[in-house]
């Protein structure tokens, strides 16, 4: 059982009242109810309102929550130590100070950083370290939420607008 599924039968069998490690393991049949339920409080299906005593996170909460997280990757780039430049879509943006923004869907708002070829090694490792997807450009794959789009080249030439490296404005 998935914990997205098991997160659906707690919210049918308590809604939004709080429950007890007790109560879990009454309805839940678990050799370590107390673990399943900590693992569920880390993945932000349920919240601890007490000491043994949780209650399970609205879908709709959680998917806001899901949201807010990931729209924090936004400034990860810097964090890195890597060099980079925004670029594509995300560079013009930059441009117009926020003025104009295209290439993104409801669905999916990717982050373009034009990067060197040998670097993209690091930035994978960089990217899932801190939780966050990053795909290569071309790369067939579903993608979906704020994803960084690394574009491989081997030099780049940067320079600093707003407080962000970005590739530059054509002349």
């Amino acid at each position: 059982m998935t914990a997205d599924a098991l997160h659906a039968w707690i919210r049918i069998a308590f809604g939004d009242r709080e429950f007890t490690v007790a109560d879990f393991a009454e309805t839940f049949p678990s050799p370590a109810p107390a673990k399943a339920l900590h693992d569920l409080a880390t993945r932000d299906f349920v919240e601890a309102v007490g000491r043994g005593r949780y209650r399970a996170v609205p879908a709709e909460t959680r998917v806001q929550r899901i949201i807010v997280r990931e729209e924090a990757a936004y400034g990860l780039p810097e964090r890195s130590g890597l060099p980079y430049a925004y670029s594509e879509d995300t560079a013009v943006s930059i441009w117009t100070d926020g003025g104009y923004w295209t290439g993104f869907t409801r669905g999916f708002r990717p982050v373009h950083l034009q990067v060197r070829r040998k670097d993209v090694p690091s930035w994978r490792r960089f990217f899932r370290a801190v939780g966050a997807r990053v795909t290569v450009e071309g790369a067939r794959e579903t993608l979906y939420g704020v994803v960084h789009v690394l574009h491989p080249v081997e030099s780049m030439r940067a320079v600093r607008r707003g407080g962000v490296s970005v590739v530059p404005r054509a002349a």
